[in-house]
């Protein structure tokens, strides 16, 4: 598994899968990406996912993210098991829990990168604007406002971290 670094939480399991599987329903019939996926994932622990392309490593990551849901199996994430949340419940979890970076940073072309950094925080609404903006400060972005054509041209791999 990953190294382990220490903490308040460390030790606690942070991800249990048991017996997770996700099969796509596809024109040329049933495709399993994840086959019998057991994985416990203590915090502070680091853990690399690595695969070809298309061996399921996305598939996984957005099942024990609540992106995805499990065709079979068990998804726990910091103790809340995902497969009793239903949609509504799932989306304020993961508005609360999970941060994402996809691979094509998902940024909107018509905001400055604060305004896409601060985005998530303005959604979540448990932060005053001004902490909202604060803690956006902290990544950067804010050094680089309106950018002439496409206004995130340029700064998506600066923001992505945030």
């Amino acid at each position: 598994m990953g190294r382990s670094v220490g903490g308040a939480y460390a030790g606690r399991m942070m991800i249990t899968l048991k017996g997770v599987t996700k099969t796509f329903a596809t024109p040329a019939g049933d495709f399993t990406a994840v086959r019998d996926i057991d994985l416990e994932v203590r915090a502070g622990e680091f853990l690399a996912i690595v695969g070809r392309s298309g061996s399921g490593k996305s598939t996984l990551l957005n099942m024990i993210a609540g992106i995805d849901t499990p065709s079979r199996g068990t998804v726990q994430v910091a103790g809340t098991q995902l497969q009793g949340l239903g949609h509504d419940a799932l989306a304020r979890w993961r508005g609360r829990h999970v941060g994402v970076v996809f691979q094509s940073f998902q940024l909107l072309p018509t905001l400055t990168a604060l305004e896409n950094v601060m985005l998530p925080m303005d959604f979540a609404g448990h932060l005053p604007e001004a902490q909202r903006r604060e803690r956006a400060h902290v990544v950067g972005p804010g050094r680089r406002r309106r950018p002439g054509g496409n206004r995130t041209s340029g700064i998506s791999t600066a923001t992505a971290p945030a």
